[in-house]
């Protein structure tokens, strides 16, 4: 009987690692995820996840954390989804962002190479890096600058240029993906789709007044659901070129305001929307578009999941999570 291949997520407790644990299990591989050492509690994860995801504290500020996941997984494969990931948040916290970011990756990395065996490895970097594009420079596709505007950016841009340094070893074999805006049920509210949706959905369950708080809803963003991007992943490191970057996105973008007409839709309640200054960032990039073209090439994986279908789900978890 063939040995199981051994995946390891970093992030598990993150959005996209319960989704990413359940296509690994159903792929045959045998699952372990990290959660950050400093929580108190592990999320609630499906049963399923709960039984075959092996789970492992991780601070990705301790190089002796580091390897102790390493060392007691021995992965075939990594998807590096750890770090923080919300752009406000590294405005606060610029130091913790970078140390967090680029250190984490780097310790990870180097007990990696110290094992000795070849790992196939992911390192998700941002969309994020490209900065603010003129429209003629739209879909930014791979070969585009990196001109990070903030903290978060900056962050992943340096990722993706210490992971190009780290591929000489040939041991390692490291394959980017810059992500564009993605979402799903199960995402925290401190994101514009989810922030939305629980905002809908508790006005629609009589829990709130019909008043949602928005930030600049003028923005146009790329986004695609979580359930596509995870299915990105698995064939970006399976088929994608060692060394190589690719972009996952929709191709398409929308505006802040239509996704959220679209999820006032849902309900029957008359809303009324209202700017709130503290959602507004200090930079925030007027569009965002990509092109996965590169991805599509080298693996066939294009999106599939209507984002209308999208934004149902959302709301129907939020209805769920919020019920008595």
């Amino acid at each position: 009987m063939a040995k199981k291949v051994i995946s390891l997520i970093t992030g598990y407790d993150g959005f996209v690692g319960p989704y990413l644990a359940e296509r690994l299990l159903n792929d045959g591989r045998r699952v372990y995820g990290t959660v950050y050492a400093g929580a108190k509690t592990i999320p609630h994860r499906p049963k399923v996840l709960e039984k075959n995801v092996t789970i492992l504290p991780l601070d990705l500020l301790s190089r002796e954390s580091v390897r102790s996941v390493v060392k007691e997984s021995r992965p075939d494969e990594v998807y590096h989804l750890a770090g923080i990931s919300h752009v406000p948040t590294s405005w606060r916290e610029p130091v913790l962002t970078w140390s967090t970011n680029v250190m984490g990756a780097i310790y990870l990395f180097e007990a990696l190479r110290e094992t000795g065996k070849t790992v196939r490895i992911l390192a998700v970097s941002s969309a994020e890096v490209y900065g603010s594009l003129a429209p003629k420079e739209l879909p930014a596709t791979e070969e585009m600058p990196l001109r990070p505007e903030n903290p978060y950016a900056a962050s992943k841009a340096a990722l993706d240029i210490l992971t190009s340094q780290w591929g000489i070893y040939p041991t390692l074999h490291i394959v980017r993906v810059r992500p564009f805006s993605h979402t799903g049920p199960g995402q925290t509210p401190d994101f514009a789709c989810p922030g939305f949706a629980k905002q809908v959905a508790e006005i629609s369950l009589g829990k709130s007044p019909p008043v949602i708080k928005v930030g600049d809803i003028s923005p146009r963003r790329d986004f695609t659901d979580v359930r596509d991007v995870v299915r990105a992943y698995r064939m970006a490191l399976d088929g994608g070129r060692r060394n190589e970057v690719y972009n996952v996105c929709s191709g398409k973008s929308r505006t802040m305001r239509g996704i959220l007409l679209t999820l006032k839709s849902f309900c029957k309640r008359k809303i009324k929307i209202i700017i709130d200054p503290e959602r507004l960032r200090p930079v925030d990039i007027p569009e965002t578009r990509g092109s996965y073209a590169r991805l599509a090439r080298a693996t066939g994986w294009r999106p599939e999941i209507p984002f209308t279908q999208t934004l149902r789900d959302l709301y129907d978890y939020w209805l769920a999570e919020l019920a008595d």
